[in-house]
């Protein structure tokens, strides 16, 4: 019908439960109208149900596996956002921006998002500037944004945002008078680091 002669296939046996059950899943995984939290709460069936990796799953719904893992993620922001989020009141790009902000602001920043109805922009940046007043007794160290020079720290600024967009994850770049600085990204368990390392290496 598709006026192919070939098409890729993987053989599986029918009768074999697990392999029926995980091909149900992947199927269920391609409707287009599965929000981001049954995504989420699909992808990491595969994983605990039956042992799939997150390059196996990739492989399996043809995504990305930084797609898998940042949606697996979304699973550890609280209920009552997971709700909103199924609801259609915030938006996958609300939800990951919260995901930058340290834990037990997130809600004050959810709060916004619903009586406000601030710009996923806005709420990255909102998440940012919580995320560096988190009162764990430490001072940001010193960068350049922190300088006489604000056309350098809108050039890092828009670097972080570039970086956090394209990982799903909160990024600090700290840089000095001099250039020489570092990159941080967060990452959330040991899982979530290899995730972030395959990633980075394109492994």
């Amino acid at each position: 019908m598709a006026g192919l002669q070939a098409v890729p296939a993987i053989m599986v046996d029918p009768e074999e439960t697990t392999g029926s059950l995980t091909i149900a899943l992947v199927e269920n995984v391609q409707r287009e109208d599965l929000n981001s939290i049954e995504l989420a709460r699909a992808y990491r069936q595969l994983q605990d149900e039956f042992g799939r990796t997150q390059e196996e799953i990739a492989v399996a719904v043809g995504k990305s596996r930084p797609h898998i893992a940042n949606t697996l993620r979304l699973l550890e922001l609280d209920e009552s956002i997971q709700q909103a989020l199924e609801d259609g009141k915030i938006t996958a790009g609300h939800a990951r921006a919260l995901l930058m902000a340290p834990l037990q602001m997130r809600s004050l920043i959810f709060r916004r998002m619903l009586s406000e109805g601030i710009s996923v922009r806005q709420a990255e940046e909102a998440a940012r500037d919580v995320a560096e007043k988190r009162d764990n007794g430490e001072k940001p160290k010193k960068s350049v944004k922190a300088t006489e020079d604000p056309d350098v720290a809108d050039m890092l600024r828009r670097m972080e945002r570039a970086i956090e967009s394209r990982l799903g994850r909160k990024t600090r770049i700290d840089r000095g008078r001099r250039g020489r600085g570092r990159v941080a990204i967060e990452f959330s368990g040991d899982d979530d680091l290899q995730s972030l390392v395959k990633t980075l290496s394109g492994n």
